[in-house]
């Protein structure tokens, strides 16, 4: 029997959600106080942030840097598990030798 890999036919994807009040602090900072403004400051369809910010959809690769350009700070701090909690990133490691002299 073969094993199926996580992205294959069958297998439920991983969804991640918008952390809309991550997002609504940061616009508040920028001075965005509103789905409107944060909408016309990213460029974002208002209904489709509507969605977002519900909780009903999850946001593409496209609209998280979107968000993040527009309000600054890591892509991962807009994102959160479909269980609630936070999404982190590793920082990836460079790996370096030391020359022998």
């Amino acid at each position: 029997m073969r094993s199926r890999s996580p992205g294959s036919r069958g297998s439920k994807p991983h969804r991640y959600r918008l952390n809309a009040a991550v997002l609504r602090a940061k616009a508040k900072e920028a001075g965005d106080t509103g789905q409107r403004e944060i909408a016309r400051r990213t460029g974002i369809d208002e209904g489709a942030l509507s969605r977002l910010l519900a909780g009903s959809r999850s946001p593409s690769l496209e609209t998280v840097v979107a968000l993040a350009a527009a309000y600054g700070g890591p892509i991962e701090d807009l994102l959160t598990r479909p269980d609630g909690t936070a999404l982190r990133i590793p920082a990836q490691t460079v790996r370096t030798t030391a020359a022998v002299g």
